[in-house]
C-alpha cells in the first residue's frame, strides 16, 4: 500500500506527468491560443499573430502545468520571487495569458513589441496590452496584477523595458530661447522586446515551418513598406536620430568592481542616497 502511495505522489509531479495529464486550464488556454492564431476560427476575422509567434506561445504554455519543463530553463521566472517557492499555478497561467496580449504586437524579426509604419516603428503602451488581454481572453485584469506579471517577466530577463525621451525642437537651433520658449522633452511609450534569452528556451529557431512563417511575415512587411527602426532624442545631439533597435543587452558592467552582472535593476529595491541622483531608466 505504502508504494502505490509513492508511486502516485511521483505521478503527480510536473516532472512525472504524461502527456494526456493536462490541466483544464492549460487546455482552455492552448485552445485559445490556436484560435488566436487561426485566420477562420476566431472572431476577429483574420488572425492575432503569425504562426511562428503561435508556436512559440503554445510551447510557453506548458509553463501552466509544468515549470521544469524545457530542461529547467524557465526556472529563472518560476523562482524569480524566491529561491525556494516557485510561483503559483495561477501566476504562471497569468504570465502565458500577458505574453499573448504582448505578442498581439510582436514583431517576429526583431522581437519587439510596437507598430511597423511607413517611417519607423511605433511604441505602444501598457493599456494597450492590457485592451489586448481583455479582447483575447474575455476577462478583465487588474493593473496590480498587470504590472506584477510585467515585473516577474523583467527579473527574469524574458522581458526588457528601456524609457523613451524625444524633444520637440531643436535645441542648439537658438541658444537665446527663454524659459517658456524652450523645447519640451517628453517621453513616450517605452521600447518594450523579447529577450533573446527567452526566445531561445524553446529552440524553434532549427524549426522548417517557424522559419518559413517567420520570412512569410517579414516579407509582407516589406512588401507594405513598413519600417522597424526606432526614432529617439539623444542628448547632445543637434537632431533626432534614426537607427534600428539593437537586441537588448542582458549582462552589464559593475560600476565599482567593473565586473560583468546580470541585467536586475528592474527588480531590485533602490534606497535612497543621501547624495541623491540614484534612480534608474527602467520603468
Amino acid at each position: 500500500m505504502r508504494v502505490c502511495l509513492v508511486s502516485l505522489s511521483k505521478r503527480k509531479h510536473p516532472k512525472n506527468q504524461s502527456k494526456r495529464d493536462v490541466s483544464a486550464r492549460q487546455l482552455a488556454v492552448e485552445k485559445r491560443v490556436t484560435q488566436l492564431g487561426s485566420q477562420k476560427n476566431n472572431e476577429f476575422g483574420k488572425a492575432k499573430f503569425p504562426y511562428s509567434t503561435k508556436r512559440l506561445l503554445l510551447a510557453f504554455a506548458k509553463f501552466i502545468d509544468n515549470p521544469h519543463c524545457y530542461n529547467n530553463q524557465l526556472h529563472d521566472l518560476n523562482y524569480c520571487q524566491s529561491v525556494v517557492y516557485g510561483l503559483q499555478k495561477r501566476q504562471r497561467e497569468t504570465c502565458v495569458k500577458v505574453m499573448v496580449a504582448m505578442c498581439c504586437d510582436l514583431e517576429v524579426e526583431t522581437y519587439q513589441i510596437g507598430k511597423p509604419k511607413l517611417e519607423y516603428m511605433d511604441t505602444i503602451t501598457h493599456k494597450t496590452i492590457i485592451k489586448n488581454y481583455e479582447a483575447c481572453w474575455g476577462e478583465s485584469i487588474c493593473d496590480k496584477r498587470y504590472y506584477h506579471t510585467i515585473k516577474l517577466l523583467k527579473m527574469a530577463d524574458f522581458l526588457v523595458i528601456d524609457a523613451v525621451y524625444l524633444q520637440d525642437r531643436d535645441l542648439l537651433a537658438n541658444l537665446d530661447l527663454k524659459d517658456e520658449d524652450l523645447p519640451r522633452v517628453y517621453s513616450k511609450p517605452a521600447y518594450k522586446s523579447l529577450t533573446q534569452k527567452f526566445i531561445n528556451v524553446f529552440g524553434l529557431d532549427n524549426d522548417e515551418h517557424v522559419v518559413k512563417s517567420k520570412l512569410r511575415s517579414i516579407a509582407n512587411r516589406v512588401k507594405k513598406g513598413l519600417k522597424t527602426a526606432w526614432v529617439c532624442y539623444e542628448a547632445f545631439s543637434d537632431s533626432y536620430v534614426w537607427k534600428k533597435r539593437q537586441r537588448p543587452t542582458t549582462t552589464r558592467r559593475d560600476s565599482a568592481t567593473h565586473q560583468p552582472r546580470d541585467r536586475y535593476p528592474q527588480g531590485r529595491v533602490i534606497k535612497p542616497s543621501v547624495f541623491g541622483g540614484n534612480y534608474t531608466t527602467e520603468h
